[in-house]
């Protein structure tokens, strides 16, 4: 990790349990914070890359006792034995292909409620153009990258802002949804 930058900046060689992160630390405090709020039963995220961000919500999952999967077309070097022994669930699909489709759609129907949607894969927008009408009212959409990949035109389905203060507060490039 790079000091202090991975405090402040995105993709700035921050890592949570010695695993690369794409998010940086004022995130992980948002994502604690929202998991104390809206205490979800399962939490999808669509992204892996590295696995930071999927260690840190396996160890959140298995504390806290929700169900966690995590998802990406690729591998990137993912510790995927160290994420399964904590329990999470670790996919490998092509989300914009029609099996990608089906299978999201078996995932999000069979978890638990309420659900909390990260889209954090290499198409934020189409991601949650396809999967967030899948949710049920009351779940949560997540989306990173927030005013350079991902903005508030893209959020079609429409949802309501959650924590919003609290994420311009620290300037954080992660916003949080209430689907209704």
């Amino acid at each position: 990790m790079k000091f202090p930058e991975c405090f402040e900046k995105a993709h700035y060689q921050t890592s949570f349990c010695g695993v690369e992160a794409s998010q940086a630390w004022n995130d992980l405090a948002l994502w604690e914070e929202f998991l104390n709020r809206t205490q979800p039963k399962s939490v999808v995220e669509l992204g892996t890359f590295k696995g930071g961000m999927a260690m840190y919500l396996t160890l959140q999952g298995l504390i806290r006792g929700f169900q966690f999967v995590t998802i990406d077309s690729t591998n990137h070097g993912v510790p995927i034995q160290k994420l399964q022994k904590f329990g999470a669930e670790v996919l490998q699909m092509d989300l914009f292909s029609a099996s990608g489709e089906e299978q999201m759609k078996e995932l999000l129907s069979r978890l638990p409620k309420p659900c909390a949607l990260f889209c954090d894969d290499g198409n934020k927008s189409e991601e949650w153009k396809r999967y967030v009408p899948l949710l049920a009212a009351g779940d949560y959409a997540a989306g990173h990258d927030w005013g350079t990949e991902f903005r508030e035109e893209n959020l079609v389905p429409p949802a309501r802002p959650y924590m919003q203060s609290e994420c311009e507060a620290v300037e954080s490039m992660t916003r949080f949804f209430e689907v209704f």
